[in-house]
């Protein structure tokens, strides 16, 4: 069966209307945005589910899972998601932004339980080992500070699913953080984003992801392979990073995601997921399934 007949639920895409509000990206350059992905002058500085529909037209794209673009406030951005959902359908579901540390953090939560699609919330935690410019968090460890994980249990029993961006040498700190929060499931993005590229690092790489996937209440979003491997990326150089991902976490637990409309600075929406059909064509139809769409509808609730 050909993939492109399966049903898709994009987990990981980015609405943004920088006419409505304030995203730092756009307002100036941004060198740290601009570290990952390189000159981002094409990015549209509008970005709607029409724009979104006509980009993904050519594949069977049944549902999306929105994230947060960092603006100056994201409670407002996710109201504005929000409404966008009642009035055209999409996003499904919405990764809303929080900052465990924060003092305002019961605040944003009580905020975000008004809006019925928001079905996760997610820190910004990548902290480069060597590139300041890649450094998205006040600090490297916040995993293991008491009152971050304070403020981290205070999902519990808001039926919130938890996202940590993060870089590949923090993986270790990810795993010990699901361990001692086995009620809560977390969501790894960009496969533990993994920095050293060589033979090396990617056996480093696997080790580590192993010890992640030991956490049943762990699952991985496979997106973001421009940031990665940048824009010029080929099937040849992600297809065992892919698929060592899914031999560590197994079809339930990881899911395919496009990055829309940043994924659009390396290649269209079809030749991404054409990639992603090539890398999966030897599982079953029922495991592809589960990649494109079945988990994501799991793990977002929105089955």
């Amino acid at each position: 069966m050909d993939c492109a007949a399966l049903p898709i639920l994009d987990c990981h895409q980015h609405f943004y209307d920088a006419r409505r509000l304030h995203y730092p990206v756009f307002a100036t350059r941004s060198e740290g945005f601009e570290a990952l992905v390189g000159d981002y002058g094409a990015l549209p500085r509008i970005y709607l589910p029409e724009d979104y529909a006509r980009d993904t037209s050519a594949l069977n794209v049944v549902g999306t899972v929105w994230a947060e673009f960092i603006s100056t406030d994201p409670v407002d951005e996710a109201r504005w998601a929000q409404k966008l959902a009642n009035a055209t359908g999409r996003p499904d579901g919405i990764i809303a932004l929080v900052d465990f540390s924060s003092p305002d953090l019961p605040a944003t939560l009580e905020a975000y339980a008004s809006a019925q699609r928001i079905r996760c919330v997610r820190q910004h935690l990548g902290w480069h080992p060597k590139n300041p410019l890649l450094r998205y968090a006040p600090r490297p460890d916040l995993m293991s500070d008491p009152a971050w994980r304070h403020g981290l249990a205070s999902l519990r029993g808001r039926g919130l699913i938890c996202e940590l961006e993060m870089f590949a040498p923090q993986l270790p700190e990810l795993a010990s953080l699901a361990s001692a929060f086995p009620d809560i499931q977390f969501v790894l993005p960009v496969m533990g984003w993994p920095l050293d590229l060589t033979s090396d690092g990617q056996a480093a790489w696997k080790r580590e992801m192993t010890a992640v996937g030991a956490c049943p209440n762990v699952a991985v979003k496979i997106f973001g392979l421009e940031c990665i491997f940048g824009i010029h990326w080929t099937v040849a150089q992600v297809r065992s990073w892919i698929l060592e991902t899914i031999e560590v976490f197994g079809p339930d637990r990881c899911m395919f995601a496009s990055h829309m409309p940043i994924s659009k600075l390396a290649c269209s929406f079809e030749k991404l997921y054409r990639a992603y059909f090539d890398v999966i064509a030897k599982f079953t139809v029922a495991e592809q399934r589960r990649l494109l769409h079945d988990t994501a509808a799991a793990i977002y609730k929105l089955s």
